[in-house]
C-alpha cells in the first residue's frame, strides 16, 4: 500500500498513469501528503483533481502551481504545467487555448536544450490541430517535431517519440483519405521499430497498415500481412494488439470469402472473460456479426449485433452504435421489416446526436475564438504581434549562436531560420516580396532507385543551384525532407521564379546516370496574400497544394479559389447526410420543338451555409477522393431520376479524378442496372482538357461506353486544346459549343465567331456527332444559331435548373 512518504515522482508518475485510488487518498488526506511534499502539492492536487473529474478545480490548482514554479525559476516544472493546464483546456473543448499554453511549454523545453521534450509538445499541439480539422497545421508541427529529434542523441525515449510522430502523420494522412502517403509513413515506421526492435510499435504499424489494406479493398494482402504480423507476434506480451491483428486477419478473410476461417479466428480470440478490453471485445462482437450475416447466418449474427450494441450504449460509444444498428437493420430487413424500421430510426436519431455533438464542439470552439478577439482592442493586439515577433527573432538568434539554424545535409538555411528571416521583411516598411514552397517532385522515387547517398548528392546540387540564385536579403531554405522554400526581393519575380525553377531542374548527374529534376512549386506575394508572415507561409503552402492537384509546375495563390474556408468539414460530411441534390435544365430541339436530354447540375444544400453552388464546393471535393463518391452519386441519382423521363436522355458532367478512376466503368454499368435507364438514355460531358491528359486511355474508355450504348459528349469545345484531327479519333456522340461562342454572336452577328460555329455546325454534321449551343438567354440568339445550323440549345432562355424539373410533351422555342 502506497504512504504519503513515498517519493515526489513516484506519486506523479502513478497519477499520470492514471491511479484513481490514489487520487482520492490525495484528496481525502492533503494535509498528509502536504507535509511531505509541500512544493508540489499543487501540481499533485491538479493531477488527482483531473484524474477524478473536477476539471475546473483542477484548473485552478494548475495554474497556482505554474505561478509558485515560475517564482522558483523552476522551469522543467513549469513546463510541464503548462501541457497539463493545456490539456485541460482541450477537455473543455477550447482547442485555441490548448495549443497556446503548448506552444509555450514547447519553447521552454527548447530553451532548456530538451528538444525531446520539445518534440513530444509539438506532436500534442499537432493533435489537437488535427482534431479541430487543421490538418496542414498539424502535418507542420509533425515535421518540427522530427527536425527536433534530428538535434537530439538516439535513446529509447526518442525512438519511442519519432515512431509516434510517424504514426501520428500516417494517421494525419488516413484522416484525408490520402492512403498511399499514409501506408508509406506507417510502412517506414515498421521499419524503424524493426530496427528498434520495439514489439509494441511493430504491431502498431502492422496493424494500421493492414486496416489500410482491408479499406482499399486490398484482403489477399491484408490476410498475408496479418500471418506475418501473428507469426512475430505469437509469444507477445501485449494481447489486447494481437486480438485487434487477429480481428483483422478475420475480416480480411471474410472479404476474400474465407467466412468459415474467419468465424474460427475470431472465435478462438474471443476472450474467455470480462477483462478483455472493451473496445477489442466490441470490435470483435460487430465482426462476427458482419461474417455471420454475409454468410447467411442471420439470426447468429443479430445475436452479436445485439450484444455490441448493448456494450456501446453501455460505454456511450456513438459511431459503434451506428454500425450495430445499420447492421440489425440490414439483417431484419426481409425477416420482420417492422424491426428493421424500428433499428434504422434509432440508428437516424444516434446520427443525428452525432451531427449535433459536432455542430456544438464546432459552436464553442468559434464561441471561444469570438471571445478572445473581442477582448482585445487592435493596437493592443498588433503591439502583441510585434513584441511576439521581436521575441521570436531574439530567441532564434539565440539558437543561431548554437549552430542550430542550418541544415546539416546541404548547407541552406533551415525551417527555423527561414521563419525569422520572414518576419523581419515582413516587418519592413513598404516591403514586396515573393515567398516560394517548392517540393521537388519523386524524390522517393530517387531515393528507392539510387539509394540514400545519391539522393542526398541530388539535394546538395539543387540546393547549391538555388543559392547561387538569390541575392542580398534574399533566402533559399530547405524545410523538409524535399521541401525547400524561396524568399525573391524586388520587381520581376515571376521571371526570376522561373529562372531559378529552370537552375534547379536540370538534370543532375548520379554516378553513371543523368537524373531528371521536376518541382512543384506555390507562390505567396507580401503583402497582397498574407497579413502576417505565418499566413504568408499558409497560402503559399496552399498554392504548392493547388499545383500538385493540377500538375503544374507553378501556381501562383489566388484568394478566390480559398473562399470555401469553413465548408471543409460540413462538406466531407454532405453526402452521409444526404445533403446534395441535382437539378435538371432541359436541352431543346427547337426545330422538332421538343426537349431531347437534361443536363444535372449538382448543388450542396448545407443546413449551416444554405444552397451552394458548385464554384463553392467543387474546388473542395477536387482535391481529394471525396470527389469519387459524390460523382458516383450524382450519376446514380441522375439514372434513377430519369429512368421516368419516357427515353429523354440525361447528361452528367464528369470530373478529372472521376474520368482517371479504374472504377468508372463499373460505376455508369451499376447506375443504370439499378435504375433500370436505358444505355442510350445517358450522356456523359467531359471536357477536351480532361480527354488530352491520357489520350490513348481516354479513346479505349470512350470506345467501350459506345460499345456499351452510352453516349459521350464533349462539353466546352472550342475552350480547351480546340485540335479538330481528334474529333475523328474519338467515339463521341456530340459537342457542346462553349457559351462564349454564343454571346460573341449576338455582340457580332457576322463576325469570326459566326464563321466557326458554321465550321463546326459542318463539320459535326459530316461526323454524325449531335451539335448542342449552351448559355442561351434570349430570343435573338436562338434565332441566330438556328439560322446558323445548330438546332438543340441549352439555357436560361428555356428553363433554369430546377431540381422539380421534369420534360413535358411540348417546349415552345419562341
Amino acid at each position: 500500500m502506497r504512504n504519503p512518504s513515498q517519493s515526489t515522482d513516484k506519486i506523479i508518475a502513478d497519477l499520470v498513469d492514471g491511479d484513481t485510488d490514489l487520487a482520492r487518498r490525495i484528496m481525502h488526506g492533503k494535509a498528509i501528503y502536504l507535509e511531505n511534499h509541500e512544493r508540489d502539492i499543487l501540481y499533485i492536487a491538479g493531477l488527482a483533481l483531473k484524474l477524478l473529474g473536477d476539471l475546473d478545480e483542477s484548473l485552478k490548482c494548475f495554474k497556482s502551481a505554474y505561478s509558485e514554479y515560475s517564482s522558483l525559476n523552476d522551469h522543467k516544472s513549469v513546463a510541464n504545467t503548462l501541457v497539463q493546464i493545456a490539456q485541460i483546456y482541450f477537455s473543455k473543448l477550447n482547442s485555441s487555448e490548448a495549443v497556446r499554453f503548448l506552444i509555450q511549454a514547447a519553447d521552454i523545453r527548447a530553451t532548456l536544450a530538451d528538444f525531446t521534450g520539445a518534440a513530444g509538445v509539438y506532436s500534442n499541439i499537432a493533435m489537437v490541430s488535427i482534431s479541430s480539422g487543421e490538418y496542414l497545421e498539424g502535418l507542420r508541427y509533425l515535421r518540427s517535431a522530427q527536425e527536433l529529434l534530428s538535434l537530439t542523441d538516439k535513446t529509447e525515449s526518442s525512438e519511442n517519440l519519432e515512431m509516434s510522430i510517424i504514426n501520428n502523420i500516417g494517421y494525419l494522412f488516413e484522416s484525408q483519405n490520402r492512403v498511399n502517403d499514409a501506408k508509406a509513413e506507417y510502412k517506414k515506421g515498421l521499419d524503424l521499430s524493426k530496427h528498434a526492435e520495439n514489439r509494441f510499435y511493430i504491431g502498431v504499424f502492422y496493424n494500421n497498415i493492414i486496416n489500410l489494406l482491408i479499406k482499399d479493398k486490398m484482403p489477399e494482402e491484408a490476410s498475408e500481412m496479418c500471418e506475418m504480423a501473428i507469426q512475430q507476434w505469437r509469444d507477445a506480451d501485449d494481447s489486447d494488439l494481437l486480438n485487434t491483428i487477429k480481428l483483422n486477419y478475420a475480416l480480411a478473410s471474410s472479404q476474400i470469402g474465407k467466412y468459415e476461417q474467419a468465424i474460427l479466428i475470431l472465435e478462438e480470440s474471443q476472450a474467455a472473460n470480462g477483462s478483455v478490453d472493451r473496445n477489442i471485445s466490441v470490435g470483435k462482437l460487430v465482426a462476427l456479426a458482419t461474417v455471420y450475416i454475409n454468410i447467411g447466418k442471420l439470426n447468429v449474427g443479430i445475436e452479436y449485433a445485439l450484444q455490441a450494441l448493448s456494450l456501446a450504449e453501455s460505454d456511450n460509444r456513438k459511431q459503434v452504435q451506428v454500425e450495430a444498428l445499420q447492421l440489425l437493420a440490414d439483417a431484419s430487413e426481409g425477416s420482420d421489416p417492422v424491426a428493421a424500421v424500428g433499428y434504422l430510426r434509432r440508428l437516424m436519431a444516434v446520427q443525428a446526436e452525432l451531427h449535433e455533438a459536432a455542430r456544438d464542439r464546432q459552436l464553442q470552439e468559434l464561441t471561444a475564438q469570438a471571445e478572445l478577439e473581442s477582448a482585445r482592442r487592435r493596437v493592443e493586439y498588433e503591439q502583441a504581434l510585434r513584441v511576439q515577433a521581436e521575441e521570436t527573432i531574439q530567441h532564434q538568434l539565440q539558437e543561431l549562436e548554437r549552430g542550430r539554424l542550418y541544415d546539416h545535409l546541404t548547407g541552406l538555411p533551415n525551417r527555423v531560420m527561414l521563419h525569422a528571416h520572414l518576419a523581419q521583411v515582413a516587418g519592413r516598411p513598404g516591403a514586396e516580396f515573393l515567398l516560394v514552397s517548392l517540393d521537388l517532385n519523386r524524390f522517393q522515387l530517387v531515393n528507392d532507385t539510387y539509394g540514400h547517398d545519391a539522393a542526398d548528392e541530388l539535394l546538395r546540387v539543387v540546393a547549391l543551384r538555388a543559392a547561387g540564385l538569390v541575392g542580398p536579403g534574399e533566402m533559399v531554405a530547405r524545410v523538409g525532407g524535399d521541401e525547400f522554400a524561396l524568399i525573391l526581393l524586388g520587381g520581376g519575380l515571376p521571371e526570376r521564379l522561373a529562372a531559378v525553377l529552370a537552375a534547379v531542374s536540370e538534370p543532375v548527374v548520379l554516378g553513371d546516370e543523368r537524373v531528371r529534376v521536376s518541382w512543384s512549386a506555390g507562390a505567396a506575394y507580401w503583402p497582397g496574400d498574407g497579413r502576417d508572415a505565418e499566413s504568408l507561409r499558409q497560402a503559399s503552402e496552399l498554392a504548392l497544394s493547388d499545383a500538385k492537384t493540377q500538375g503544374e509546375p507553378v501556381v501562383f495563390f489566388d484568394a478566390a479559389l480559398h473562399l470555401h474556408a469553413g465548408l471543409e468539414g460540413p462538406l466531407s460530411r454532405a453526402l452521409e447526410r444526404g445533403e446534395f441534390e441535382l437539378h435538371f435544365q432541359p436541352l431543346v430541339d427547337v426545330k422538332g420543338r421538343r426537349v431531347v436530354c437534361a443536363e444535372a447540375l449538382l448543388r450542396w444544400n448545407s443546413p449551416e451555409h444554405g444552397v451552394q453552388m458548385p464554384g463553392m464546393f467543387m474546388p473542395i471535393l477536387e482535391r481529394s477522393d471525396a470527389i469519387v463518391e459524390v460523382g458516383a452519386w450524382a450519376l446514380r441519382e441522375a439514372c434513377r431520376v430519369a429512368a421516368g423521363w419516357g427515353g429523354v436522355r440525361v447528361a452528367v458532367n464528369l470530373s478529372a479524378r472521376q474520368f482517371a478512376s479504374r472504377e468508372l466503368r463499373s460505376v455508369v454499368l451499376g447506375a443504370l442496372r439499378d435504375s433500370g435507364l436505358p444505355p442510350e438514355c445517358l450522356e456523359l460531358e467531359i471536357t477536351e482538357t480532361l480527354m488530352m491528359q491520357s489520350p490513348e486511355r481516354a479513346a479505349r474508355l470512350l470506345a467501350a461506353f459506345r460499345a456499351d450504348g452510352v453516349r459521350v459528349v464533349l462539353d466546352d469545345f472550342g475552350t480547351g486544346y480546340s485540335s479538330l484531327g481528334y474529333l475523328a479519333r474519338f467515339p463521341l456522340s456530340g459537342l457542346k459549343l462553349d457559351r462564349s461562342f454564343v454571346s460573341a454572336l449576338q455582340e457580332h452577328p457576322e463576325g469570326p465567331d459566326a464563321a466557326i460555329v458554321r465550321a463546326v455546325v459542318g463539320l459535326s454534321g459530316d461526323l454524325g456527332l449531335e451539335l448542342v449551343a449552351e448559355g442561351v438567354e434570349s430570343l435573338g440568339q436562338v434565332e441566330l444559331l438556328e439560322g446558323l445550323g445548330v438546332r438543340i440549345l441549352q439555357g436560361y432562355y428555356f428553363a433554369r435548373p430546377s431540381a422539380l424539373w421534369r420534360p413535358l410533351n411540348v417546349v415552345g422555342a419562341r
